[in-house]
């Protein structure tokens, strides 16, 4: 047990050195386009409205998708997992989800300094912020070699304590009492024009 959470935390470790070196990468690069001080992107040259609008689909496309993709393959594994194979699948899709959004943000400060164009710049923004929610988390790979907690369903609780059966059906019969009520109020507002 112990060499399994000495796996997993350098497993994390690793991943959180390639997910910092990659945002400080990209904020310096980013400030140094921002400020000028590269000699590629001199004069900002305008960009055709067709590849700004194509441009912009990217990241709308590449943001949830890659969220999405990572989430699906953790959940896409059983549980509780061998830490190697828990471990090799949350890396294998951290590094795809991190890779993805830096290639689309790369792609962004580039076309920022070649256009000057702020649209490109908030975008640039949006993928910082969207970087927030990559953070590689060692509860996270943690919880993927463990048992899954058993839930409760949602109000039973509270239901058998009361002594309902049925609570669905009892909130129907409210529900349809108080939309007849409605329905006998606007018939004598109407009756009364």
């Amino acid at each position: 047990m112990k060499n399994e959470n000495d796996k997993i935390a350098q497993a994390t470790r690793h991943l959180k050195k390639h997910y910092r070196g990659n945002i400080l990468f990209l904020a310096l690069f980013f400030l140094l386009v921002l400020f000028r001080l590269l000699p590629f992107f001199g004069v900002e040259q305008p960009v055709s409205v067709t590849l700004e609008r194509y441009a912009i689909m990217i990241p709308i496309i590449a943001i949830p998708l890659s969220l999405k993709y990572f989430a699906s393959r953790l959940k896409g594994i059983s549980h509780p997992a061998e830490a190697a194979t828990a471990i090799k699948v949350y890396k294998s899709a951290s590094y795809l989800r991190l890779y993805t959004l830096s290639t689309v943000t790369l792609a962004f400060i580039v076309l920022y300094g070649y256009s000057g164009n702020m649209n490109f710049f908030w975008l640039t923004v949006v993928l910082f912020v969207v970087f927030l929610y990559c953070n590689p988390s060692h509860q996270e790979l943690d919880n993927m070699t463990k048992e899954p907690e058993e839930e409760a369903p949602e109000g039973s609780e509270g239901n058998e304590a009361a002594g309902e059966e049925h609570p669905e059906e009892e909130m129907a019969e409210k529900t349809h009492f108080l939309s007849d009520e409605k329905v006998e109020k606007v018939e004598g507002v109407s009756a009364s024009n």
